[in-house]
């Protein structure tokens, strides 16, 4: 450490040495906002660029998520504007549509009186 001081006190190694030491606190840290203000402007540049190409996404995927979120689009998109959507109606529907499911689902697993009471009844 002794040597590194002792080579930058030294005029002979230091020929521009009045450009690195600057006059005042003043003009070092304008000089110092300036070189790290363009690095910042960069790297948020391209922080923003990356967030673009990479994390929204592209409009397709826009397109079938906002057909899956919304049913008016959806109609929308089927039948254009000639379509209506009364949502009463919708919700009965696949209430009704539910209801038949799990009407089949029990009579798919229901089991007969014999298996249930471990003989013949």
């Amino acid at each position: 450490m002794r040597r590194c001081l002792r080579l930058l006190s030294s005029w002979k190694f230091l020929p521009n040495r009045d450009r690195i030491l600057f006059k005042d606190r003043k003009e070092a840290l304008r000089e110092f906002w300036r070189i790290s203000g363009a690095s910042l402007i960069f790297h948020i540049g391209f922080a923003c660029l990356l967030f673009r190409e990479f994390a929204f996404p592209t409009p397709d995927i826009v397109y079938d998520i906002k057909r899956r979120i919304s049913p008016d689009f959806d109609l929308y998109c089927r039948f254009g504007e000639k379509a209506e959507f009364h949502l009463d109606l919708s919700n009965k529907v696949r209430m009704f549509k539910k209801g038949e499911q799990i009407i089949e689902k029990d009579k798919e697993t229901r089991q007969s009186p014999e298996a249930r009471f471990g003989g013949a009844v």
